[in-house]
Formats: C-alpha cells, sequence, structure tokens
C-alpha cells in the first residue's frame, strides 16, 4: 500500500510559534497534537506528500494543482513573511493525477505559471499548506510535495477524484503520506469568526464521531442544511480523501479536538487497518490484478487466522449485487489466512457467473467472509432456520450450498429450494440435509 499515512490537520496560523506568541496557550491540545502527528509521519518513512487544501486557488468546477517548481510559500499575510516555506514539485506523480483524472473525466486543472498569470493567481502555497507543512518540517520532513485544492464540485464528484487518486497512488512506486487540510465548523461562539449556529456543534460533533469510525463514505450523507449552516472549510478535502481510502482497512486515531476561538480543530490519522478476513480477501485480490501473485498470509498472524476452517468469500458492489461468490465447506490449506486468500482470488477471477474483476472497479467493490463451522446433518426442515444457519442440499452426487442471512430469502423452504436449484437438484423431493453456522465479517 504505497499510501502509508493520510490525516486531517487544521490550519489556523495562531498555532505558529512566530504568529500566534501567547495566544497559543489556547490551542495547547491542537499544538500538542500537531506534533504528535508529524511523529508519527516520521515514523511511516516517507518519499512523497499530497495536501488538499480549501485555501488554494478554489474553482467552483474543477479540482486544482498548483505545477511549478519550486513551490514557495510565506506567512506573508499574517505579518510574517520571513516565515516560509520552499518545496520541491514532485513532478511525475503530479503528471500521473493529471492524465487519470483528464482520463476518467474528473473536472481538474493543473496550474502552470501561464495559468496563474491569466486567473490572476499568486503561485505560492496558501496557509492551508503551510501550516501544517510547519509542524512536519520541524520534525525534518523536507519531501517533494503535490499540492491540491478542493473544489466546488458535488460530493459524488470528490470522491470520484479521491478513487482516482487512490490508483494513482498504487501505481506509484513511492511512499505516499497525504494531508486533508480543513477546519471544521467556523460558527460554534457568539464571537466566532461566522457568526454562531447552534448547527455548528452538532456538525463537528458529527463529523469527529464519522472519522473516529473510519468510514469517511459517510460524510456524504450528512444533512445539507446541517453543513450550510456549520459554516466549514474541511468537509470537501475529507470527501477526497475518503475517496482515496475507500475500499480499504483503515486504522483511524483521533488525536484532538477542540474550538477555543469558534472554529473547530480536528486532528486525526489514518492508517491501514489491521488484516480482518475481508481486508485480507482484499489485498488478495489487489495484488492477483497488480502481479498475477498470490500473496503470503501476514508473518505474525492473529489467533483468528491460524485455525483451519472452511470460508466463503463474497463480493458485491455498491448497490449490494452479488459479484463474485466462492468457498469451502472444510478447510483445504494448512489455516484461515491461506483460506481466505484462495477463496479470494477465486471468487474474483473464477467464478463462473461472472467476468473476472478488473481494476478499474476495485473501489465500488465491498467485500465479506464466511468462517465456515463444521456442517452437521439434520432430520428435516424443521432442524433449519434461514437466518440462523447455512443448508447444504445432496443426492446422487450433486450438492447444493447456501450461506445463511442472505438477502431476499425469506423463509426456510425458499433457502432450500435454491440451494437445490444450485446443485440441479430443483423438483427433488428427498434430499439429505446438512446445516452449519457462520462468523460473518463484512468490510466496514
Amino acid at each position: 500500500m504505497p499510501l502509508e499515512i493520510a490525516a486531517l490537520a487544521p490550519h489556523p496560523p495562531i498555532i505558529i510559534p512566530e504568529i500566534g506568541g501567547g495566544e497559543r496557550n489556547k490551542v495547547a491540545k491542537t499544538i500538542e497534537s500537531m506534533e504528535e502527528l508529524a511523529r508519527i509521519f516520521v515514523g511511516k518513512e516517507l518519499d512523497v506528500l499530497v495536501t488538499i487544501s480549501p485555501h488554494g486557488p478554489v474553482f467552483s468546477d474543477v479540482i486544482s494543482s498548483l505545477h511549478v517548481n519550486p513551490i514557495r510559500g510565506s506567512f506573508a499575510a499574517f505579518g510574517h513573511p520571513q516565515v516560509s516555506l520552499t518545496l520541491e514539485l514532485e513532478e511525475t506523480l503530479s503528471e500521473n493525477i493529471n492524465r487519470e483524472m483528464e482520463r476518467e473525466k474528473i473536472p481538474f486543472r493543473k496550474l502552470r505559471e501561464e495559468d496563474c498569470k491569466r486567473f490572476r493567481i499568486t503561485p505560492e502555497l496558501d496557509h492551508g499548506v503551510l501550516v501544517p507543512l510547519y509542524f512536519l518540517q520541524e520534525q525534518g520532513i523536507d519531501l517533494p510535495l503535490v499540492p491540491l485544492n478542493m473544489g466546488l464540485l458535488t460530493y459524488a464528484e470528490l470522491i470520484q477524484a479521491g478513487n482516482v487518486l487512490q490508483r494513482v497512488f498504487a501505481d506509484y512506486p513511492a511512499r505516499i503520506g497525504v494531508i486533508a487540510s480543513g477546519d471544521l465548523s467556523h460558527r460554534l461562539t457568539k464571537n466566532a469568526p461566522a457568526g454562531y449556529s447552534p448547527q455548528g456543534r452538532e456538525f463537528d460533533e458529527k463529523v469527529m464521531e464519522i472519522i473516529e469510525g473510519g468510514n469517511l463514505l459517510e460524510l456524504k450523507d450528512l444533512d445539507p442544511i446541517l453543513v450550510e449552516r456549520a459554516g466549514e472549510c474541511g468537509l470537501r478535502p475529507l470527501l477526497i480523501l475518503a475517496g482515496v481510502l475507500s475500499g480499504k482497512p483503515v486504522k483511524s486515531q483521533v488525536l484532538s479536538y477542540e474550538g477555543p476561538f469558534g472554529v473547530g480543530y480536528g486532528v486525526a490519522c489514518f492508517t491501514e487497518g489491521s488484516a480482518a478476513p475481508p481486508g485480507l480477501a482484499r489485498k488478495a485480490v489487489e495484488a492477483y490484478l497488480e502481479k498475477k501473485e498470490v500473496i503470503e498470509p501476514p508473518a505474525e498472524l492473529p489467533d483468528l487466522f491460524k485455525v483451519m476452517a472452511g470460508a466463503f468469500v463474497s463480493i458485491k458492489k455498491l448497490d449490494g449485487s452479488l459479484r463474485g461468490c466462492i468457498g469451502t465447506l472444510e478447510p483445504t490449506q494448512k489455516n484461515l489466512a491461506q483460506e481466505i486468500i484462495r477463496n479470494a482470488i477465486q471468487s474474483a477471477f473464477k467464478d463462473p457467473r461472472f467476468p473476472p474483476v478488473s481494476k478499474m472497479e476495485m473501489e465500488e467493490l465491498v467485500f465479506s467472509v464466511d468462517v465456515i463451522h463444521p456442517p452437521e446433518p439434520v432430520d428435516s426442515i424443521a432442524d433449519l432456520d434461514h437466518k440462523k444457519y447455512g443448508v447444504i442440499v445432496e443426492k446422487g452426487g450433486k450438492k447444493g450450498v447456501l450461506l445463511p442471512d442472505l438477502e431476499g430469502i425469506n423463509s426456510v423452504e425458499e433457502q432450500v429450494e435454491i440451494a437445490k436449484m444450485k446443485a440441479g437438484l430443483g423438483g427433488t423431493p428427498d434430499v439429505f440435509l446438512k446445516r452449519f453456522q457462520v462468523e460473518r465479517y463484512i468490510q466496514e
């Protein structure tokens, strides 16, 4: 996973020592968290940074990227021109992003020197980038940069742009860190910069709750009226980041939240989550797509993966429709991790009902894993429960299997009939029945 770490970072210039002075005491929690975030970034040994800012050149119809080299910026607008940064542009990655955005027809504009002159834009980094980079440079991180600016696009377009970034990052031979720069509500108190709204606090609480849960795609479902009344600047950068992280097993860590000046400052980081069964299944498919290789299980297996058990890997589209499902009722590998890896590849590329999964659709797929308990024979249909048990029907060397608690299956009778049809035993009155329970793991 070339994307090693992502973060939400606020950008109040007052947390910069030369600017904030004694007022920095009022935002001590945010400063401590930004310093901690920088140390976490140091530990990832990154090669390149990508920032997403709400305060660069923001267009109504495109996302943009500043494409000048070197890239400079200072806090002159805040009375301190001597506090400045100069970085190299990671030109190859910037070009790759531009090319893929164009290919996917994402509204995107690369801002060269001549474009900046045309639009009367100062070709410099804004404080949305400078503030988090200041803390990184204080920890010795001085890396090439690709500075992106949000656009006033639809939520769906912003997430789609993040999906494109995910694919570009996956193909790029470098360790990448992403910073979504953004403050939350600007209307938390009566003396707040944008005035007061009681919805400001509600918005911040909802956003931080979603961040803590790790599924940033939930941000797209926020009430538009709540968003408008909150007076925020961080939602769109976070929605792009949601697209970058979508479909990945993500571990989120909220470092702090506070709003002492009427503006919400949230600091959080996102790293690759633990090898939960759906995450391992997805990794197996991604690696096979990329290199036609079957991955090895994690070097240090969690206890869950050390057992021997059958497992079914199901792949669905975001709309819930099935894209592939293949599994084993009994173990065929030396541990569950290898069982999942094998069956994930079979489900993605060998399910005869569907064409092989393509790289382009990966971010639109959701993985789940059913770990199978040993099947047991039953005397009659009365011993079944379509919600609790999966079913196996057998006769004359034919076998049909159906997992429990499937959408659209509303009775035991329906479950058994579908299993019969899968076995080619439709209409056969007397079949041998077995039932089994599962532990189901669904991609978050």
